[in-house]
């Protein structure tokens, strides 16, 4: 025997102790952690500047998490490349010098890996709601990311995805327990759900629920919490866009279900109390009935108040350029705000880039506030959805708007428009790198591979938002139209592509003038609402100084596809 073996009563004592840890590290980790404390980042949403992130594609912090989670980083945009939150979060000096107010990050939750033809890295295919997505780190890294932002005065909003999961099932129409070719895809059934059993490819995805005692529990998705009704093949038809599976075996949800509702509302307050988030960009909006976005609004509004979260902004995708249809959703669905798709098509699309008449662009900036709400909502962020709507140039769907158009003059001419309409404006990560790519999975380049410096783009950009601080008019003021050409930029002449409107804001003005002409310099002389003798400044530092007549009226002169911002000198 050693001379140092334990006596039995030392053995006895030392199991006691190891025990007793045990027992008490197994009771602490049951426990229910406090949830870390949330609060209101926001004072008004005009004031933000926001940015829109594909978080795989951003910045790779953790090189040694690709291999180990099978990203391939292989050049092919259809697969993962290796972007995650410890990226984005080494970056947040870089976007608070660029004017960056608010970050909008691509879907959080855990999605399906791989499909067919292309990987999950976009986050719009959901498999389990309670479980963070791996490839971009776990809670604590998210968790730290939204606190390094708040405390550089940047907000967190978060994509989300509440119509449908990803490709998790398919439907097994011939019972006989395989899948077969034309069960992931069956055609839309537009009398009653498919009667089949459903063959699942993951397991089934789960959600929190209230368990009654002010916690929650996990629950699967049932069967009856999907509509069942195969593939849509025509989104005009109502009946099939918000009961069809989308195209690539997006199983839609039974959003019409109080009770899913009210699972789907728990675990996103769930969320957004452990990650003390500003907002929630949603996906696919016009495929969930506007009843339940009113319900879904209403329960997160109570919830998050309870918790002390007020000014949550609730802002949905619905992709139409009607504006009845995108005001719509702000009234009878209960959002706060809607992209402005009336906006990218009618002036950033047919002005900016098809070179329509200016004249075309003025019911977008104008009449169709007519269509929106005049109120917001209560408990909502404490604007009407008009002032809450957000402009922008391009995104991960529209396809770049270099791609579109690879001229350095007219991104410059669109982002100064987005900057100064009287909406929030979103800038598409590495418009500032100046990324040309295409449309789909070309429009998502790795931003690492890019010159992030210093570049023309990221110096009018930072001018731009500069400007809206230095001036509440832009922020907060109404807009008139000072002047639109009737004529097509196709044609030639004297203030053909001019486009003039003004921002008022108590006594702070500011007159906006675009020249679309691709070729011609835009002249006119316009009204405004300045004093006679006021000489103005572009802002810009393009075009030259101009002095305000005994009417009120100004001679403006842009050059082909520049614009000028003139304020007082």
């Amino acid at each position: 025997m050693r001379g140092d073996a334990l006596s039995d009563r030392a053995r006895r004592r030392l199991a006691d102790v190891v025990i007793a840890g045990l027992v008490t590290a197994a009771v602490t980790a049951c426990a229910a952690p406090e949830p870390p404390p949330v609060a209101t980042h926001v004072d008004d949403w005009r004031d933000e500047i926001i940015y829109q992130v594909i978080v795989d594609r951003f910045a790779d912090g953790d090189p040694d998490r690709d291999g180990a989670l099978g990203a391939e980083a292989s050049g092919d945009l259809a697969r993962w490349q290796g972007g995650d939150w410890r990226g984005l979060r080494q970056r947040l000096d870089a976007l608070a010098a660029l004017g960056v107010t608010t970050l909008w990050i691509s879907p959080i939750t855990a999605g399906i890996e791989r499909g067919a033809d292309q990987d999950g890295y976009h986050g719009y295919w959901p498999r389990d709601f309670t479980t963070l997505e791996p490839h971009f780190g776990d809670e604590a890294e998210l968790r730290a990311l939204v606190d390094d932002a708040h405390a550089r005065g940047l907000k967190v909003i978060v994509d989300v995805v509440l119509n449908h999961t990803g490709p998790v099932f398919a439907y097994d129409l011939d019972g006989d327990g395989r899948i077969d070719d034309d069960e992931h895809e069956p055609p839309f059934a537009a009398l009653a759900p498919y009667d089949a059993s459903l063959m699942w490819h993951v397991p089934r995805p789960r959600l929190w629920r209230d368990d009654g005692t002010g916690g929650v529990t996990t629950r699967e998705l049932a069967d009856l919490d999907f509509h069942r009704r195969g593939r849509t093949s025509n989104f005009g038809v109502p009946v099939e866009r918000e009961l069809g599976d989308f195209p690539s075996g997006l199983r839609d949800l039974t959003t019409e279900s109080p009770a899913l509702v009210a699972d789907l509302v728990t675990t996103w307050r769930e969320w957004v109390v452990r990650l003390d988030l500003d907002g929630m960009r949603l996906d696919a909006v016009p495929h969930v009935a506007p009843a339940a976005w009113r319900a879904f609004a209403d329960g997160m509004r109570a919830e998050l108040a309870a918790h002390g979260k007020h000014r949550f902004l609730l802002l949905g995708e619905v992709w139409n350029g009607d504006p009845a249809v995108l005001a719509g959703y702000t009234a009878d669905g209960g959002l706060d705000a809607v992209f402005d798709f009336s906006f990218k098509w009618g002036l950033i699309d047919a002005f900016l880039l098809d070179g329509r008449a200016a004249a075309t662009v003025v019911p977008v900036l104008t009449s169709h506030r007519d269509a929106y709400p005049r109120t917001g909502h209560p408990g909502g962020v404490g604007l009407d959805p008009w002032q809450a709507r957000v402009a922008f140039a391009d995104n991960h769907d529209t396809g770049r708007l270099r791609g579109e158009l690879d001229d350095p003059w007219v991104a410059e001419l669109a982002m100064t428009a987005v900057f100064t309409v009287d909406a929030i404006p979103c800038v598409y990560y590495g418009t500032e790198a100046e990324l040309r790519g295409g449309r789909g999975h070309a429009s998502r380049e790795p931003l690492w591979q890019a010159a992030t410096g210093d570049t023309r783009m990221a110096r009018h950009l930072a001018r731009l938002a500069a400007l809206r601080r230095r001036h509440p008019a832009l922020r907060r003021g109404e807009l008139t139209v000072r002047f639109a050409s009737p004529t097509s930029a196709r044609a030639r002449g004297p203030g053909v592509g001019l486009l003039v409107w003004e921002r008022t804001h108590g006594d702070d003005r500011v007159l906006v003038a675009l020249g679309g002409h691709p070729l011609d310099r835009a002249a006119a002389t316009v009204s405004t609402g300045f004093a006679p003798g006021t000489v103005l400044r572009d802002a810009l530092g393009i075009a030259a100084d101009a002095t305000v007549g005994s009417g009120g009226e100004v001679a403006i002169d842009v050059g082909p596809r520049e614009a000028a911002v003139y304020a007082p000198r």
